[in-house]
């Protein structure tokens, strides 16, 4: 996979998640996942794949409005059977507009591209 061909990967993620598709979702994050938050104190806070399955149902299950798509594609490589993305994402939460750099790890796992890691970080 290239570059070019990574980013579109990413942006199909990326409206599938804001949109809360569950089976799409399901299926392209890895079973190894873990996401990684940084806020703006620096405080970390993590998340594994059952706790996004559990945000991104909820969100389903209570006919959430689609999140913001507005991304910023930094960088994206490739190399083999791995590959990252580095974005700026603009996303409204409890109606404040945050800014937040993420890299997205993809690797190639059983026959398909899946996120395994995921960082985000608060832009100011």
């Amino acid at each position: 996979m290239n570059s070019e061909q990574l980013i579109e990967l990413t942006k199909e993620l990326i409206y599938n998640a804001t949109h809360f598709n569950v089976p799409y979702v399901e299926q392209i994050y890895s079973d190894k996942l873990l996401i990684v938050k940084v806020d703006e104190n620096g405080g970390v806070d993590t998340m594994n794949k059952e706790q996004l399955m559990s945000f991104v149902r909820g969100n389903k299950d209570a006919n959430m409005e689609p999140l913001s798509t507005k991304t910023e594609y930094h960088y994206a490589v490739s190399d083999g059977n791995m590959g990252m993305v580095v974005i700026t994402r603009e996303l409204v939460f409890d109606g404040k507009l945050n800014r937040k750099f993420f890299t997205v790890i993809w690797e190639y796992l059983s026959e398909r591209w899946q996120v395994v890691k995921e960082s985000s970080v608060v832009r100011v």
